[in-house]
């Protein structure tokens, strides 16, 4: 299937001039891009159509750790896809056009829009894009947090504060990165590398952790050590 060139979105990275139509993608048409477009115009490892249905039948395309057989496969945002040795990320330029960036994360980052209670129970979360996944028993997640996954399961949760870096996934801000310096009636203000902005809270993505400093098991024992000393000898915090 296809669609006017003239009327696909203005975030995808394809010229406006050229073939009348290009290919449409298989689902979640408004918000993913096709891996043809990803092979062909992004990484330009297939100069046409018939190349890229080559290295598709030889399952050198992996997404989100699965295969992909069909050029008309929807990527989307935050996916991240296996290629060879390579590992990139579908992510947004500041200007709201899709690019990727190569990335050596095996985890996913995607946002908690709401939850629901299945008939056994479990609580599934509803994710940006259609996405969803099954919250572990013990696990506490709120709408509006971002959650980590690697292989199925979450591993971390990134609540929107004061201080977190994040990423602008929707509006017109799509794409701005930044850190967020107020919250404020569900709008939160952004410190981007130009200016400020403020942008509501449910566009906004939490990609990182505050900047803290994580010590290693080795490093704990030294400091324990040192503090242990320090007692024997009557030495204060200021002098070890």
């Amino acid at each position: 299937m296809h669609v006017k060139r003239s009327t696909i979105e203005k975030s995808w990275p394809v010229a406006r001039k050229g073939t009348k139509y290009v290919v449409v993608a298989s689902h979640n048409k408004k918000h993913g891009l096709p891996v043809l477009i990803i092979l062909r115009d992004l990484l330009k490892i297939a100069k046409n159509r018939k190349e890229a249905k080559k290295i598709l039948q030889e399952k050198k395309v992996l997404v989100d750790n699965k295969v992909v057989r069909k050029e008309e496969f929807t990527v989307l945002p935050f996916d991240l896809i296996q290629i060879g040795d390579k590992n990139y990320e579908l992510v947004f330029s500041g200007r709201g056009k899709f690019i990727l960036r190569e990335t050596a994360r095996k985890e996913r980052i995607l946002k908690v829009i709401n939850k629901k209670i299945l008939k056994n129970k479990k609580t599934q979360l509803n994710l940006i894009y259609g996405k969803n996944i099954l919250l572990d028993d013990k696990g506490k997640v709120n709408t509006g947090d971002s959650v980590v996954i690697e292989k199925e399961k979450i591993i971390k949760v990134l609540p929107v504060e004061v201080g977190r870096e994040i990423i602008i996934f929707d509006g017109k801000y799509r794409g701005k990165e930044g850190k967020i310096e107020k919250i404020e009636k569900k709008i939160a203000t952004i410190k981007c590398k130009e200016d400020k902005i403020n942008a509501p809270i449910k566009t906004i993505l939490v990609i990182k952790w505050k900047n803290l400093k994580i010590f290693t098991s080795s490093e704990i024992r030294g400091f324990l050590s040192a503090i242990k000393i320090s007692r024997f000898w009557g030495l204060n915090s200021e002098e070890i």
